[in-house]
């Protein structure tokens, strides 16, 4: 099969809603204000975000053979996990980004962007990032855990964000 990619330099971007409920298009950051690692820098794998359909069962009462099922909602449990190296600097870089959403007023939030290599699109949401905590750890073994990021809403795929 022809196209395709690695892994290998994804960009994590984020950026804060300039008017509230209306996904930016420009002005992504790879990192928070002050911090030293860009996001993709410390995080060693991203959960999907791909959801499964619920489904209606709407089968009458009349029906004696099977069951009817209509397409519902999609969701996808409304978590993505960031894997993550765990150390003082990723730990300070990613609490910045938490404040930065703390401090947010007036309905406004936060929206990320993840871009595969070479793609024109990039995949974005609307999330609540949550502060790192302890991870699991395991003799001779790196420190890593993961980091949330609640989803409130999944704009799908969309032109690269401009700078």
């Amino acid at each position: 099969m022809a196209g395709e990619i690695s892994s290998a330099d994804i960009k994590i971007k984020y950026a804060v809603e300039a008017t509230a409920g209306v996904r930016p298009t420009s002005g992504y950051k790879e990192k928070a204000s002050g911090a030293t690692l860009n996001i993709a820098d410390y995080v060693t794998g991203i959960s999907g975000l791909t959801a499964e359909f619920e489904q209606y069962d709407v089968t009458p009462l009349s029906e004696t053979r099977r069951h009817r099922f209509v397409k519902g909602l999609q969701g996808n449990d409304g978590n993505l996990s960031l894997n993550c190296n765990i150390n003082p600097v990723s730990r300070s870089d990613w609490n910045a980004i938490v404040t930065e959403y703390a401090a947010l007023t007036g309905g406004k939030g936060m929206w990320f962007e993840f871009i595969l290599p070479g793609d024109t699109q990039s995949m974005y949401f609307r999330g609540e990032p949550c502060e790192m905590g302890f991870p699991d750890v395991e003799a001779a073994q790196a420190v890593q855990g993961a980091v949330q990021i609640i989803e409130n809403e999944c704009a799908g795929w969309a032109a690269n964000s401009t700078t």
